[in-house]
């Protein structure tokens, strides 16, 4: 009887090495060839995984095997390998120590490669089961070819720009956790200067009807004057000159931190979004919020 052997290469830890022949051992549950007739065997010593498949008469059996173990492989790599990737890329390109830090990252990383499906040959923002598929065609187009399969060196030399996107990952969440901790120490900043400065005005009301639409009003729903933003500080002056230009969250929160409003009463039909969100986490204790807009 005719047969094709694969012999799959791991250099790495041997419960890894045993997970993976674990998976390779159930790819032919629910097939004819039972899976107790059909055995992968795992070599502690040499890190070799070995199996010998029967051959039918029909010329797709071989493609039909290949199919099958570059699926298992493809499972493997996204499983094992890939945040054993992101954790190297963290901890040596990035220099990170802290091992709770690293897990968090990792987790973003692989949500920003899953991400949704899309259009074009980019392995990030395919989705999970779009880049399995793409990863199990290229074992199984190799293996049709050969019957020796180094992991390390097939996701090193073979795979290069899956490896590419990887890193992309890594980077991305990198800077993104990056601008979320100076979003952050801006915050706290932005909290010192509420908590210690003079109130300026006892109520002010935020109407805010969603997206972008916001008006201020104070304590007697008059709409909020404009001298809380007019100083004898040419500097302040040329600031909220630039924050002018800006979008207009932005400026709702200048004119709020001018103010200076003993209480902030904020009236809006959306209180997840970011910048309502901001102003309260400015406010803190000042602000309360209500579903309705004022009657007035």
């Amino acid at each position: 009887m005719k047969k094709v052997q694969f012999v799959v290469e791991y250099l790495q830890d041997h419960p890894s090495l045993e997970r993976l022949a674990g998976m390779l051992n159930r790819t032919l549950v629910g097939t004819e060839n039972p899976v107790d007739s059909v055995q992968w065997e795992l070599s502690r010593e040499d890190g070799f995984i070995r199996c010998q498949f029967p051959l039918g008469p029909g010329p797709q059996d071989k493609k039909i095997y290949c199919d099958r173990v570059g699926r298992v492989l493809a499972e493997y790599t996204l499983s094992d390998q890939e945040p054993s990737l992101l954790r190297n890329l963290f901890q040596i390109r990035f220099g990170l120590k802290d091992a709770v830090e690293t897990d968090a990252l990792i987790a973003e990383a692989v949500s920003l490669l899953d991400g949704e499906p899309e259009m074009g040959e980019s392995w990030m923002g395919r989705g999970r089961e779009r880049r399995l598929q793409k990863l199990a065609s290229r074992f199984s187009l190799y293996l049709e070819d050969h019957e020796h399969l180094h992991l390390d060196g097939f996701l090193r030399f073979r795979l290069s720009d899956y490896r590419a996107e990887v890193q992309e990952a890594a980077e991305t969440a990198i800077e993104e956790r990056l601008m979320e901790r100076q979003y952050q120490e801006f915050m706290t900043l932005l909290k010192s200067m509420v908590e210690w400065q003079e109130t300026r005005t006892s109520a002010v009301h935020v109407l805010h009807s969603g997206g972008h639409a916001f008006r201020l009003l104070d304590e007697e729903m008059r709409p909020l004057e404009q001298d809380f933003m007019d100083t004898d500080d040419t500097d302040d002056k040329e600031v909220f000159k630039a924050e002018e230009e800006q979008e207009e969250e932005s400026r709702v929160v200048s004119r709020l931190l001018a103010a200076s409003p003993r209480q902030l009463y904020i009236h809006t039909p959306e209180p997840e979004s970011q910048v309502i969100r901001t102003i309260i986490g400015i406010f803190g204790d000042r602000a309360e919020l209500y579903p309705d807009l004022p009657a007035h």
